[in-house]
């Protein structure tokens, strides 16, 4: 019996698992060198501690649903929370506990195990896929957003414009005569264009819920939620400057010295009846309309009217 009480004692001692035995009051009675290192302290400096001193406050509530659980099964576990550590930062924890019975008197004999490692690789799997999501937005050469990421976004602000019955823009963008400009300059300097203009059509969403996308070769598109025909209007006709200002010589255009672009603008303010591929088509619409009209301009139109507003740069 020695030798097992021994053997037992070594155990205690030298397992890699904190062990602690506390009374129903969280008072510790007993711990070994393990779970004394988890909180940065020595056995006997441990054993001056309540277990309520180094449990975060805001597992107070959990801590107590764990007492109810051991109270009526028995066993507690395992689950994960977070030490205080003697220098104060948060030591993650994986707990399983039962309740014993010595000399007549109940305790708690838990065990701890440090999760820090663990809870770091996850924290880091957890931001690439968080970067790795992005890069899927990501259009590849100009860096705004990809047609992956508008059809997602189309789909949340379309649904979200019926609940809040409010308006829901989006703009689209061709830029005027730009396979003559690839032909003229090469496709080193085609990209190059491509990318500015991405730039200076990023610079008109600023607000979180309004996105910038390439949506193939030339065209981009712009989605304004809770954008009024109005609103859409002035970011159009801002659209138009900031490209013309941009001064990208293009010397086979048949409208300016200048690469330009022409702009149509859909206002919508969906219901249930209505479709999103709807607020495409019409924004393709007022594109088409734009071309056909002499380029270098913005149409746009909105559901509740049948007038097209059109806008006009002259050089």
């Amino acid at each position: 019996m020695k030798t097992d009480a021994k053997f037992g004692d070594l155990l205690f001692e030298k397992t890699v698992i904190g062990l602690a035995l506390c009374k129903m009051n969280g008072d510790l009675v007993d711990v070994n060198t393990a779970y004394a290192k988890l909180l940065g302290r020595s056995v006997e400096e441990t054993l001056s501690l309540n277990y309520w001193q180094i449990t975060p406050k805001k597992y107070e509530p959990e801590e107590a649903l764990r007492l109810n659980e051991l109270k009526s099964k028995g066993h507690y576990g395992p689950y994960e929370k977070e030490y205080i550590h003697k220098d104060g930062h948060m030591v993650p924890v994986r707990l399983s506990g039962q309740l014993i019975e010595i000399e007549g008197q109940q305790y708690i004999w838990s065990s701890a195990e440090d999760i820090t490692d663990r809870v770091k690789a996850e924290k880091q799997i957890k931001q690439l896929n968080k970067k790795l999501e992005a890069l899927s937005f990501q259009d590849g050469l100009t860096g705004v957003f990809n047609r992956r990421k508008l059809d997602q976004d189309l789909s949340i602000e379309w649904n979200r414009a019926i609940r809040q019955r409010m308006p829901l823009t989006l703009i689209m963008i061709d830029i005027d005569f730009f396979k003559q400009y690839n032909d003229f300059y090469g496709h080193i300097k085609g990209d190059e264009a491509l990318k500015q203009v991405a730039q200076a059509l990023s610079h008109m969403t600023q607000r979180a819920s309004e996105i910038t996308c390439r949506y193939g070769g030339e065209e981009f598109v712009l989605l304004l939620p809770d954008t009024n025909q109005s609103q859409a209007q002035q970011i159009a006709q801002k659209i138009l400057e900031a490209v013309q200002n941009l001064n990208i010589a293009h010397q086979k255009s048949t409208v300016s010295e200048v690469l330009t672009i022409s702009v149509g603008s859909c206002t919508f303010v969906p219901t249930q009846a209505m479709q999103s591929s709807e607020l495409f088509q019409c924004a393709d619409q007022q594109l088409y309309l734009a071309k056909q009209s002499g380029r270098n301009q913005y149409q746009a139109k909105s559901e509740n009217t049948v007038d097209n507003q059109a806008g006009l740069l002259n050089f």
